[in-house]
């Protein structure tokens, strides 16, 4: 069995092959986890925006439209190949790992790599012959077949690389995990920037895409060798009953990241506002940085006490994750809505400007976004796979069915408000199912969140104002960051928001050499008298 990570080194391998463990907290570090997860996060996103930044600037904003047609395209590929057996062999190598039997853990990796092959090679040749007929019509270019028969190897690729993520977090191999994730990113966008610089326009992206992928899954293949035994195979129908019903929630979320977006396309013509959109929209999924690592360390970690039958473990972690994420996405999304036309004019340049209001309301659903994140992986975590479909499917159909009916009215800004009704819905019905099971605390420290984003977000938004017609953007953003870190520092201290406890889980996280700079922090936001009284 493989202990969690440590100063991002590999643990090291039992001789005999197993060991028993006592307590699945044993296997699956959850701060620490989630600490180096947010490194490859911070990556990964840093990497896109900075891709969606160049590609505004490289791309006229109908080759941006047709990007985000492909990467839809490409999604859709990995949905439908995959049948949920990534989040499959997650729960599954993690239970059998909180059990002390790495044998069947190995038998699970072997299992679902053989059928995922399998089922992405024919899926591979059907899509490539489709491409040919569709492909002009679909993307809206003569190539279009070309790149669609380019985005689909591509997407077969991925579908491997994201499948041994799986693996990897399932033993609780975070650092491996981060290794393997941060290279796709910034290799696969950078090798189509540069090639798109260098006159190959979409094709050049597309062609970024293929050979990134060939280079990372090689890599997670080599990081991978090892790792579990896989003498034998594991039985595959408890594998895909689990996994099916993900399947089905995997394809409504791929209806909840391009439904939209689509939708848009079809009721509005593939028209330059829509790639103004798409590149708007992804550029607000970053945040997601906030909430993904976390739920991604959670999930193996919710697995395995689930299999133990600690209730009570699940909600206090539960607990913890939803303090965690109500103040860091809450404040920050709301100074994002309050700066949206002088944060759009910086990065994208004036003419996507105009769609200020859109990215204030994506920013705003932020915080249902994640709130839902961390039900629907506590559910999948919970084996409850089939009310985790449930949940997505009538959230995703409540959502597309707004932007269907009110795109002709509001335009894009249809696009942003059918993914509030989607958060809004996921976080009401995956809090209703989950509370029979376990107290989740999705309020946990939500008040006083409210209170800082108050705080900070509202001086913001008057300076913006004010300032709008006064000074150039850069220098607005310089006034506006220093009147989002006073108000920050003030609102924390005077009205207590940060706890030690709360810097002392951060500190178990991260590395040594990160703790200083944190502890100064500390010191700024946290009163001397709450440390005192904070019995942690």
């Amino acid at each position: 069995m493989y202990a969690p990570d440590h100063n991002l080194e590999e643990p090291e391998q039992s001789r005999a092959g197993t060991r028993h463990m006592s307590k699945a907290g044993g296997v699956y570090d959850v701060p620490r986890g989630a600490a180096y997860l947010t490194t490859l996060q911070i990556i990964y996103y840093t990497a896109y925006l900075v891709f969606y930044i160049a590609l505004a600037r490289v791309l006229s904003k109908t080759e941006v439209n047709q990007i985000g047609l492909l990467m839809a395209a490409q999604a859709a590929f990995v949905a439908l190949v995959q049948f949920g057996l990534p989040s499959s062999a997650t729960r599954f190598i993690s239970a059998n790992m909180g059990k002390g039997d790495t044998l069947s853990a190995g038998a699970v990796t072997r299992t679902i790599l053989r059928f995922s092959i399998g089922v992405g090679s024919l899926g591979l040749a059907v899509a490539v012959l489709l491409s040919f007929f569709a492909g002009p019509a679909y993307v809206g270019s003569t190539a279009g077949g070309t790149l669609l028969a380019l985005t689909f190897t591509s997407a077969l690729l991925l579908d491997l690389i994201l499948l041994y993520g799986s693996y990897f977090i399932g033993v609780g191999s975070y650092a491996r995990a981060l290794y393997q994730n941060a290279m796709y990113v910034p290799l696969s966008r950078g090798l189509g920037l540069l090639l798109a610089v260098l006159g190959y326009r979409v094709l050049g992206i597309v062609t970024g895409w293929l050979f990134g992928g060939l280079i990372t899954l090689a890599f997670a293949v080599y990081l991978w060798h090892g790792h579990l035994p896989a003498y034998s195979s594991h039985p595959l129908r408890p594998l895909l009953a689990f996994s099916l019903p993900v399947f089905g929630a995997t394809l409504t979320a791929f209806g909840q990241q391009y439904g939209g977006f689509e939708i848009l396309n079809v009721v509005l013509g593939q028209v330059p506002a829509n790639g103004v959109y798409y590149i708007i929209m992804s550029s607000v999924a970053s945040l997601s940085i906030l909430w993904i690592p976390l739920t991604q360390a959670l999930y193996p970690a919710l697995s395995a006490s689930h299999a133990l039958g600690e209730t009570a473990a699940i909600s206090d972690r539960l607990a913890v994750a939803f303090r965690l994420t109500n103040l860091a996405v809450l404040p920050l999304s709301a100074s994002l809505a309050a700066i949206a036309p002088t944060a759009i004019e910086i990065v994208y340049g004036p003419s996507y400007a105009g769609q200020a209001s859109v990215f204030a309301l994506l920013a705003l659903t932020s915080i249902f976004i994640a709130q839902g994140a961390i039900l629907t992986t506590s559910l999948q975590a919970m084996g409850e796979a089939k009310e985790y479909l449930a949940i997505t499917l009538v959230s995703t159909i409540a959502g597309l069915v707004a932007v269907a009916a009110t795109a002709q009215f509001f335009g894009v800004f249809a696009g942003a408000l059918g993914r509030l009704i989607l958060g809004v819905c996921i976080v009401v019905l995956a809090r209703y199912r989950m509370e029979s099971s376990a107290k989740t605390h999705t309020g946990n420290s939500l008040p006083t969140a409210l209170l800082l984003a108050g705080g900070v977000a509202i001086p913001l938004a008057i300076i913006d104002y004010l300032l709008i017609d006064f000074l150039s953007p850069l220098r607005r953003m310089t006034v506006l960051l220093a009147v989002l870190v006073v108000a920050f520092l003030v609102m924390s201290k005077v009205f207590r928001i940060f706890k030690s406890s709360d810097f002392t889980t951060l500190k178990d996280a991260l590395p040594r050499r990160l703790r200083a700079p944190l502890s100064a922090v500390e010191r700024l936001i946290v009163r001397k008298d709450d440390k005192a009284e904070d019995p942690s």
